[in-house]
C-alpha cells in the first residue's frame, strides 16, 4: 500500500520536475511569497539589539554570511539531478510544509522560520544532485542561528549563565584584593582597606547570551571553513560554550575591578563600548588553541578534515 502512494506521488511530482524553468520560478515565488513575511516580522521585532537581550542582533550579517557559503559552493550546485524521486526528500519537503501551515495556524514565529530548512533540505534533495545536496546542507542548516528562540527559551539558557558568571567572579574578585558578598545575582564589594561598598546588580545584559549564540555560530562557520569531521568539529562547538562563560567571566570581573579601584562611570563605558571586543577575542583565541589541541591529541582519524 505504502510502497503504491510512494510511486503515484513520485509519478505526479516527476513531471513538474523536467519543466526546469517552470519549476524553479515556481518554487522561487512560492518560497519568497511564504517566508518573507516570516523574516520580515523577524528583522523588526527580534533582530535589534533591544529585543530579546539582542540574542540575535547579529542575524543581518549571519545573512549575508549564509549567501556568501552558498555563493563559494556555487561548482558544486550543477551536475545531473537523481533518476528517482528520494524518498527522503518527500519526507522533509512534507514534514516542512506541515510545520509552516501549523505554524500559521497558531501564530508560532518559531516554527514558522524553522519549517524552511526542511523545506530547502527537501527541495535540494528531490532536485539537486549529491554534490549539490552535499554543498547546500551546512549553509541551509546555519539558518538555525537566525531564527529567534521563544522568550522563555532564552531566559532559560540566560539563568544558568549569570549564575555561573557570578559563582566565577565571586571566586575571583579576592584575588584583587576586593571582598565580595553574594545574595542571589547582587554583588556587593569593596576594595581591602577601603570603606567604599559597592552593590552591583547581574542583570541579564550580564549573562554573556548577546554573544553566546553568534560565537556558537562564529566556532561552527571556523570548523566548517576549515573542513573539520563531525567529531572535530563537534568538540570545537562544545568546546565555546565553557570558553564564552570565561570570557564573559573575565569581563564582568573588569568591569568590576574598575569600579571599586577607577569610578564607576569609567567602568560602565567599559563594559558597553570594550568589553564585547573582549570576549570575542577571548574566544576566538580560545578557539583557535582548542582547534590546535584537538588536532594534536586526538587520533588523525577522528581530528582530521573532512
Amino acid at each position: 500500500m505504502y510502497s503504491a502512494i510512494i510511486h503515484r506521488c513520485r509519478n505526479a511530482v516527476g513531471p513538474l520536475l523536467e519543466r526546469r524553468v517552470f519549476f524553479r520560478a515556481s518554487v522561487f515565488l512560492l518560497l519568497v511569497a511564504s517566508y518573507l513575511p516570516v523574516f520580515t516580522l523577524y528583522a523588526k521585532q527580534h533582530w535589534s539589539s533591544s529585543n530579546l537581550q539582542g540574542t540575535y542582533a547579529h542575524a543581518p550579517l549571519t545573512v549575508l554570511l549564509i549567501l556568501f557559503l552558498v555563493w563559494r559552493q556555487r561548482s558544486n550546485l550543477t551536475g545531473p539531478k537523481p533518476a528517482t524521486l528520494p524518498l527522503s526528500g518527500l519526507v522533509l519537503l512534507l514534514g516542512g510544509v506541515v510545520l509552516k501551515v501549523y505554524g500559521d495556524i497558531h501564530g508560532y514565529d518559531v516554527l514558522q522560520g524553522m519549517s524552511l530548512i526542511p523545506v530547502l533540505l527537501g527541495l535540494s534533495r528531490l532536485y539537486c544532485g549529491t554534490n549539490a545536496v552535499n554543498a547546500l546542507r551546512f549553509p541551509v542548516l546555519f539558518l538555525f542561528f537566525i531564527i529567534p528562540l521563544p522568550g522563555a527559551a532564552i531566559d532559560a539558557i540566560t539563568l544558568p549563565l549569570v549564575n555561573a558568571t557570578a559563582s566565577l567572579i565571586t571566586g575571583l574578585l579576592p584575588l584583587f584584593s576586593i571582598e565580595v558578598a553574594k545574595t542571589g545575582h547582587v554583588l556587593t564589594v569593596n576594595a581591602v582597606g577601603l570603606p567604599d561598598f559597592h552593590e552591583i546588580i547581574l542583570a541579564p545584559e550580564c549573562s554573556g547570551i548577546r554573544s553566546f549564540v553568534s560565537l556558537i555560530a562564529l566556532s561552527s562557520v571556523f570548523a566548517h571553513l576549515q573542513g573539520r569531521n563531525s567529531v572535530h568539529a563537534t568538540i570545537l562547538l562544545l568546546t565555546t560554550i565553557p570558553l564564552v562563560i570565561l570570557g564573559n567571566c573575565i569581563r564582568v570581573a573588569l568591569t568590576v575591578i574598575m569600579i571599586v579601584y577607577i569610578a564607576p562611570e569609567t567602568a560602565e563605558n567599559f563594559f558597553h563600548l570594550t568589553s564585547g571586543f573582549l570576549l570575542f577575542a577571548v574566544t576566538l583565541l580560545g578557539l583557535f588553541v582548542a582547534d590546535t589541541a584537538i588536532k594534536r591529541w586526538l587520533p588523525e582519524r577522528l581530528s582530521g578534515n573532512a
